[in-house]
């Protein structure tokens, strides 16, 4: 399970003209807007993946505590091993206004070994067990940018099928009350959103309750202030118009800026540019009715080893600390 992104090219003079355009009223862009956060939370010293086999509760509670006392109600969680499955449990029963949009970890390998707690059927399962008993599960994402050739897949990615029918087994697995509550989707990369949309992304979000899209502007290798006032923009609305046509809304499954590490071109990291571009970013979004999460909570340190900039995408750092005074900037009117 990988929580981090990479970089990837766009074509970005087109989404910088797209900016320039109004916003259609679709139901792609409106319906009550939120901004919530994403969860890694294998934060805390010597932790990973794959050194941490379980996490211990008493974190995990804090760890919401955090989250609530920031202001999020929403959070979107990777993966359901390592303990991560005791994530809605113990937020309903100390933080019930959080709501939860639980990440299944979509790979081909070992994919339907329902013993490997890792395996995608095994935490498909615990996902749709989640979601027809709390009520505060919300959404289940099948898959973080896990086609062939995007950023984040495994070793063995999926094929398009078989994403399309893990879609389809979670949604026809909910029961009658937690399929008119959650959304089943999954979180695809601009790769394959846009540069693949008729090969992947259309196909896929044929089979979702909503389209989930990730995006990144640091990684285009532009400055703070066009990142957040044109190319995020940009490409959000060039999403919106090319999936408008499903009537689906739109979320953005990931998007932020790294408060440390080395330049990216003319995107550089710094506690300054990414005060920025949340200020701003939250500001578009209230403002158009855009419902995101943000990456991340907190400073995830065992990322060092996968990119320079890995470590430093959280709002928190690494032992809980907010990087912020208050108020924060995604609370930003």
């Amino acid at each position: 399970m990988t929580t981090h992104p990479r970089q990837f090219s766009r074509v970005l003079a087109c989404w910088a003209a797209l900016a320039c355009l109004p916003v259609t009223a679709t139901a792609l862009s409106l319906e009550s807007a939120f901004i919530g956060v994403n969860y890694g939370p294998f934060h805390r010293a010597g932790q990973s993946p794959d050194l941490t086999p379980h996490l211990p509760a008493a974190q995990i509670v804090a760890d919401l505590g955090a989250i609530s006392a920031a202001g999020f109600l929403h959070v979107r969680t990777f993966g359901l091993d390592n303990g991560l499955n005791q994530i809605v449990p113990l937020g309903q029963r100390r933080f019930p206004r959080l709501r939860f949009f639980l990440g299944v970890y979509v790979c081909a390998l070992n994919h339907d070994d329902g013993a490997n707690s890792h395996s995608t059927r095994a935490q498909m399962d615990e996902a749709i067990r989640l979601a027809n008993s709390f009520d505060t599960v919300e959404g289940i994402v099948v898959g973080n940018e896990c086609l062939a050739g995007e950023p984040e897949a495994c070793r063995q990615p999926v094929s398009i099928e078989q994403l399309i029918g893990d879609l389809d087994y979670v949604r026809q697995r909910l029961n009658g009350p937690a399929r008119g509550r959650v959304r089943v989707t999954t979180a695809m990369s601009m790769l394959a959103a846009v540069k693949h949309y008729e090969t992947q992304g259309r196909r896929v979000a044929e089979h979702c309750d909503v389209v989930m899209v990730n995006i990144y502007p640091f990684f285009d290798r532009v400055a703070v202030t066009d990142a957040v006032g044109t190319v995020f923009p940009g490409a959000l609305q060039h999403v919106s118009r090319l999936y408008a046509h499903t009537g689906k809304r739109l979320m953005v499954g990931e998007t932020g800026w790294p408060s440390a590490g080395p330049a990216n071109g003319a995107a550089v990291p710094g506690g300054e540019n990414q005060v920025h571009y949340l200020r701003g970013l939250s500001r578009y979004a209230k403002s158009n009715g855009v419902s995101l999460f943000l990456f991340e909570m907190f400073d995830e340190p065992w990322k060092s080893a996968a990119e320079s900039v890995g470590p430093h995408w959280g709002l928190f750092d690494a032992d809980g600390r907010p990087k912020f005074s208050s108020p924060f900037p995604w609370a930003s009117d």
